[in-house]
């Protein structure tokens, strides 16, 4: 049951980052690039974040090295079909990770090298926790840049995941 919270958790992320995906594809580039103030920056600035943040701290559960996405990798996914193929290659490699998941695993206490000696390990239930909320707060903060620059909003509520999943199945 708990890896199944877990898969069911990182499909519901998976849909949610499409969906939001699928609004900032309708921006202009002068409004995908454009900086604001709000949290981490432009609409592009927040989905690579948020894609990077799920790269490297999956990459971390499943390898124990921090790597993180480069400055030219920052240039490189300014193309959009580029930033897409790579956010569904690491979708891809974190989902089979997730659906290998084991009691165990889920148990396993972690450390990224960085935090102080002070600061305790957490589980790795806790970091997929951790991600999957970090990436809902940036999808939110995009839909709220979107809103602000005047473009057409969606849900992404785990809720309407739950009731299109269900709708599929009838």
């Amino acid at each position: 049951m708990y890896k199944n919270h877990f898969i069911q958790l990182y499909d519901y992320n998976y849909w949610a980052n499409l969906r939001v995906w699928d609004c900032a594809m309708k921006t202009s580039d002068e409004d995908y690039f454009k900086d604001n103030d709000f949290s981490v920056g432009s609409v592009y600035t927040q989905l690579f974040h948020t894609m990077a943040v799920e790269d490297w701290w999956l990459g971390f559960l499943i390898t124990g090295e921090v790597k993180f996405l480069q400055d030219t990798d920052y240039e490189t996914y300014k193309d959009r079909e580029k930033f897409r193929q790579k956010w569904d290659e690491i979708n891809t490699r974190n989902m089979t990770y997730i659906e290998a998941l084991t009691d165990d695993e889920l148990r396993r206490e972690v450390k990224v090298h960085w935090w102080e000696d002070s600061d305790p390990s957490i589980t790795v239930a806790q970091a997929l926790t951790q991600v999957a909320n970090h990436s809902t707060d940036h999808r939110a903060q995009v839909m709220a840049v979107l809103h602000m620059l005047g473009y057409e909003g969606i849900g992404q509520d785990f809720l309407s995941y739950l009731h299109r999943e269900s709708d599929e199945t009838t």
